[in-house]
């Protein structure tokens, strides 16, 4: 039986393709995945830029720690988690203490791309620069990362068959 020994926490820029290879990883594994803005759409009814418009993003980011935890409560699972879960020193201590968090790189501009729909994030409806949200994010992004596989460019089965190579290598998937 497959067995994932601790939360996989995917990590990444807005647009990377967080989600999308959380649930096909899952799938390909046979293990649960669980998405934290998914989680904070249910929980509070509203999708993450309307919350982040009405709370303000101080009171968003203590949300968006709050629906972290609770998703690694859940696991062990494949956690995909939103672009800003290393955007405050709590949710970094999350995805380092409880998981093996892979950041998954791409350049800004191939990350931009896959994004349909920029009202859909918070921090670039609001007028923000990818580019500096990227340069502000990479250095923490690099902090909780157990390992990086750079996807730029891949489809998603490649994606996910280097996020496999890593978690097999590092026997937290067992099969």
């Amino acid at each position: 039986m497959p067995t994932l020994k601790t939360n996989v926490f995917l990590v990444g820029i807005m647009g990377v393709g967080k989600t999308t290879i959380a649930r096909r990883l899952a799938r390909m594994l046979g293990v649960a995945a669980v998405d934290v803005d998914s989680y904070m759409r249910n929980m509070y009814h509203r999708d993450s830029s309307r919350l982040f418009k009405d709370m303000g993003e101080e009171k968003f980011r203590a949300c968006e720690v709050h629906a972290l935890a609770a998703c690694a409560d859940l696991g062990p699972a494949i956690v995909s988690c939103s672009e800003g879960a290393v955007a405050t020193p709590e949710g970094r201590r999350i995805l380092t203490e409880r998981g093996f968090a892979i950041f998954l790189d791409s350049s800004c501009d191939g990350a931009m791309k896959r994004i349909r729909s920029l009202r859909t994030r918070p921090l670039l409806a609001q007028g923000c620069d990818a580019h500096s949200i990227m340069d502000a994010r990479r250095p923490m992004l690099e902090e909780v990362a157990c390992a990086c596989v750079d996807v730029e460019g891949l489809s998603t089965t490649e994606a996910c068959a280097r996020v496999t190579a890593v978690l097999k290598g590092r026997g937290i998937y067992v099969k």
